[in-house]
């Protein structure tokens, strides 16, 4: 993919500087005695990376997110109270490094092979093959899809209003809640995409309700692809790590405060276990629509702050994960805020998750968990 390709449509690569200051302040403020010096920090990992995505003319972000509600200084979707991250410009640049990151770890767009889905999206006379974008974020996998495949109509649909001016020809982005329903989407694409998307829907019943209608959006013989983080972080031998517990006392040794974020945003009663790629594979397995033998499962290892043992992408990839991580904990700030907790508690974390992410004492990694399979 061209370099001015990866930048039309986002300018994540602003957020190194944001960055590098607020990096610099907070460790200064809180007067850290970590056995990695920061300026080893950002010597080893962050400068590098900084200066190789340096772009001279760097466009304004061209997803302008409306009508937003104000939470705690970050602006939120207004159809659902259930997801918790911020729908603003500076979450949309988050989001756009993410896919960066996912697109190296997945060597493509979608888990399974490039032959498969260039004859999913294949061009036919008389035929318009077409894919869903459910959850689109910023919309950069919808645009990206749709310039590759211009034959192809692509949809990206989101809890939030927004309209690139570029966006190409055969894209459109629409907005609503897939917990409410998609009928009008019914029964038109060739492949369904949902990224970060079941994660944030709560209640078993409700995830099975959405998939049906993620389902229910496909042709005869189209893929769904559903790809979510694991609720865990794991240690360098990728072994689940629990989350983290307060207190001095408490045996951290082989848990995450990263883990803990995610117990806290999703209300998790339980300490930190797998499920939700399990669930998703057993809900598709029930839905009579889907081709049993086609359900594929693959789960991609990102590392965080250091290169995973991986010469060739790993250290570019443990670079953007620690900012993309680094800026997730911020913006999970205003949804545990609303929860009750206190500020003090919430900084209290994040110095300790970044202490993980930089890759000292813990070696992280974050899993994606692929699912896919076919409509009959």
């Amino acid at each position: 993919m061209r370099l001015a390709s990866i930048f039309r449509h986002s300018i994540w690569s602003m957020n190194v500087q944001t960055f590098l200051r607020l990096l610099t302040e907070s460790y200064f403020r809180q007067s850290c005695t970590e056995s990695r010096p920061l300026s080893k920090i950002l010597q080893i990992w962050i400068l590098p990376f900084a200066a190789f995505y340096q772009v001279d003319e760097m466009p304004q972000n061209p997803v302008a997110p409306k009508p937003l509600r104000d939470l705690h200084g970050r602006g939120m979707n207004t159809l659902s109270e259930v997801y918790q991250l911020p729908a603003d410009p500076v979450e949309f640049n988050r989001l756009d490094l993410q896919h960066r990151i996912w697109l190296k770890l997945m060597k493509g767009p979608v888990p399974f092979s490039d032959e498969t889905l260039e004859d999913l999206l294949r061009g036919r006379k008389g035929y318009q093959p077409a894919l869903l974008d459910l959850g689109r974020g910023s919309g950069i996998w919808s645009i990206e899809m749709a310039e590759r495949f211009p034959h192809a109509k692509a949809v990206g649909f989101d809890l939030v209003e927004s309209q690139p001016p570029a966006l190409p020809n055969n894209c459109t982005f629409s907005t609503g809640d897939l917990t409410r329903g998609l009928q009008p989407l019914y029964d038109q694409f060739d492949l369904v995409h949902l990224r970060l998307v079941m994660l944030h829907i709560k209640g078993e019943e409700v995830k099975k309700t959405a998939l049906k209608e993620a389902v229910g959006c496909l042709r005869p013989g189209g893929i769904i692809v559903i790809l979510d983080y694991d609720e865990c972080f794991l240690d360098e031998n990728k072994r689940p790590l629990r989350p983290a517990q307060d207190g001095i006392d408490a045996g951290n040794s082989d848990r995450s405060w990263g883990t803990r974020f995610w117990r806290e945003v999703f209300e998790r009663t339980d300490d930190g276990d797998v499920t939700e790629g399990e669930y998703v594979k057993s809900c598709l397995a029930e839905d009579a629509r889907i081709d049993k033998g086609s359900i594929q499962h693959e789960i991609f290892y990102m590392p965080i702050g250091w290169d995973g043992g991986d010469p060739i992408e790993g250290a570019e990839i443990g670079k953007m994960s620690f900012i993309n991580f680094w800026d997730l904990s911020r913006s999970i700030k205003p949804a545990l805020l609303a929860k009750g907790i206190d500020s003090e508690t919430i900084d209290d974390w994040t110095s300790k998750a970044d202490q993980e992410l930089s890759g000292t004492p813990k070696k992280l990694f974050a899993a994606i968990r692929g699912t896919w399979a076919r409509r009959l």
